[in-house]
């Protein structure tokens, strides 16, 4: 038993230490895409909000921004694992960020 006491401690050590950087790491903030217009193109955007569902093997992303700039300018592009058909791709109501706020 004496000698796994040491193997005990280093492992209750080594949780204590990924807890306490755990705790000590700041918030992140990232964006899932990035925007693309031409080289001249003043394209802003001050806050975006990302709403995140799954269930069984669907995901639905609900993505709101608050652009400025030509639309003609302006493209978005997000990572997906597979090729959205267009039938997939919808505008929904602006309320439901709302509600997840209040919420949340």
């Amino acid at each position: 038993m004496a000698s796994t006491f040491p193997r005990r401690t280093r492992v209750a050590a080594a949780v204590a230490l990924i807890v306490a950087l755990a705790g000590a790491a700041p918030p992140a903030s990232a964006f899932c895409g990035f925007y693309v217009g031409k080289a001249d193109a003043k394209l802003f955007n001050e806050a975006s909000q990302v709403i995140l569902a799954r269930d069984g093997n669907r995901t639905v992303i609900g993505m709101r921004n608050d652009f400025q700039g030509e639309l003609t300018d302006f493209a978005l592009v997000i990572p997906v694992p597979v090729v959205l058909q267009k039938g997939q791709i919808h505008i929904g109501d602006p309320k439901i960020f709302e509600r997840i706020d209040a919420y949340s």
